[in-house]
């Protein structure tokens, strides 16, 4: 017969704390430890099991202890006891040790070990995780190999170990078979996945939750970078709530930590201050990246995150984001001669606010809210690069251009439309579209030769009205005077 026993990891559980009896005793038990490869991490895991108390059964022989085995009784009591000798007798009889009874037996030859009425099976971690830290130097343990079944040196209770630090007190007096835990730490990460523009912060949700038989002494780890280097800053704002309940605070950020990430953020934990509150629950943390100059057309911002617990991790999840460009070639009709002229990119065509600025570098203009400019200068068959562009419908307007060729009368209309397929993988293209082309055909605008007049009210033809009714006006005046000098004279006459 084989008791069936679940393997807690990073804050196991007694599963049987002290029985008075077992249905069935075997000399020679078996340890088999399952594996569950669907975890993260979990395959690289090994066990060491040591032997803490002896339990005296009701059969001959003789236990790693030294104690004598009885004369065969399948029903017979348990007594789970300690020889004098034992390594373990300085943890279990320190004052700090407050969930057994350690007493010598009535003939001095051993300690006889009991559960005080107090300990309950929920204090499992603790006790696991208090012999751990008070393991005897030197001690030497059976190496358990997950999938086989390993014969232990004698009946007993055993501190399991594994090899990132997990434990497990587990009662041994027949075959055991111990599971692997199912219920693990899971973290997840959300954002946008949309275009931005350069210097746009982009928001974060990164969501981790905690299994609520983890170990409340031992500290969380989030794990986040952004590639590639340089295209993203990290603006350092987290802030963190319980999933539907209030804020959270205790958490440390670490900018650009030694093992290679762009930040961690740790749920900071130890024996002195446990995390008991936080077990079962999902924290919600939130943060901001800026899309730096460096970010290329239609290149994955990637961000990916992963949590760690005791040594395990959960599976990487990565988001995208990204950013656009257009290209923009402005010709003169019927020269190849070096021409200017000087143009706007808004938002709103008739709103000179919604002109965006931009810094340049050589023929590419990359936004810049901060350092650039909002009039961009554009020569005879050169084309420039309208760089750190999001989805959206854009103006070019011109607002001045070279003698002997006219001014635009209408501004002309840039629409960039996203057709990324979602959701995005590594190995998702990012696409889009400039006025229902590919993004490699330019934007062309030619000016034409001549001098459009100006609209009414301009002063080419303000001037003729002026210098008209000045004639007209004048023509009166003469008429008027020759006239009165007329009839003077034939007054005179008279």
């Amino acid at each position: 017969m084989k008791h069936m026993k679940k393997l807690i990891v990073a804050a196991l559980a007694v599963v049987t704390t002290v029985a008075l009896c077992v249905p069935a005793v075997a000399f020679g038990a078996t340890i088999t430890i399952t594996r569950d490869d669907t975890y993260a991490g979990s395959g690289g895991r090994t066990y060491t099991a040591y032997q803490v108390l002896d339990a005296d059964t009701a059969l001959s022989g003789t236990n790693t202890q030294g104690n004598k085995q009885p004369t065969y009784n399948p029903d017979g009591p348990i007594a789970y006891t300690m020889a004098k000798t034992s390594p373990w007798v300085t943890a279990m009889t320190a004052a700090s040790q407050t969930w057994f009874d350690v007493k010598l037996s009535a003939d001095q030859s051993k300690y006889v070990v009991t559960k005080k009425s107090t300990t309950t099976d929920s204090d499992g971690a603790a006790i696991a995780a208090y012999l751990k830290a008070n393991m005897p130097t030197g001690l030497t343990g059976t190496t358990i190999t997950p999938g086989t079944a390993t014969t232990v040196p004698g009946n007993g209770y055993y501190l399991i170990v594994a090899s990132d630090g997990a434990t497990n007190l587990t009662l041994v007096t027949t075959d055991v078979t111990i599971v692997e835990k199912n219920t693990y730490l899971s973290s997840g990460k959300t954002s946008p996945q949309t275009s931005h523009f350069v210097g746009e912060k982009i928001p974060y949700t990164a969501t981790v939750k905690i299994p609520a038989d983890a170990d409340p002494t031992k500290p969380i780890i989030l794990h986040d970078t952004m590639t590639p280097t340089g295209h993203l800053q990290f603006n350092n704002d987290v802030t963190a709530k319980i999933k539907d309940g209030d804020t959270f605070s205790g958490f440390e950020v670490t900018v650009d930590p030694s093992d290679g990430h762009t930040f961690d953020l740790t749920i900071t934990a130890s024996a002195s201050a446990p995390i008991t509150n936080l077990l079962g629950k999902e924290i919600e943390f939130k943060y901001t990246a800026t899309v730096l100059k460096a970010a290329a057309s239609a290149e994955g911002l990637v961000n990916e995150l992963f949590a760690e617990e005791s040594g395990y991790k959960t599976t990487p999840v990565k988001t995208y984001d990204y950013t656009f460009d257009f290209d923009f070639l402005k010709t003169f009709a019927g020269t190849t001669e070096a021409k200017t002229a000087k143009f706007e990119l808004r938002t709103d065509a008739d709103d000179a606010s919604t002109a965006l600025k931009f810094s340049a570098d050589g023929t590419k203009y990359t936004k810049d809210d901060t350092n650039g400019n909002t009039v961009i200068t554009v020569t005879n068959n050169n084309k420039v690069t309208f760089h750190g562009l999001k989805e959206g419908v854009y103006w070019l307007v011109e607002t001045e251009t070279s003698t002997g060729f006219n001014l635009l009368t209408a501004p002309e209309k840039v629409e960039i439309v996203d057709t990324t397929v979602k959701p995005i993988t590594d190995t998702t293209k990012i696409t889009y579209t400039v006025n229902g082309k590919e993004p490699t055909v330019a934007v062309t605008i030619e000016n034409q030769k001549g001098t459009v007049l100006p609209s009414t009210g301009g002063i080419g033809t303000t001037i003729f009205y002026i210098i008209g009714a000045i004639l007209v006006i004048g023509a009166g005046v003469v008429l008027i005077t020759k006239r009165r000098v007329a009839k003077r004279n034939k007054n005179d006459e008279l």
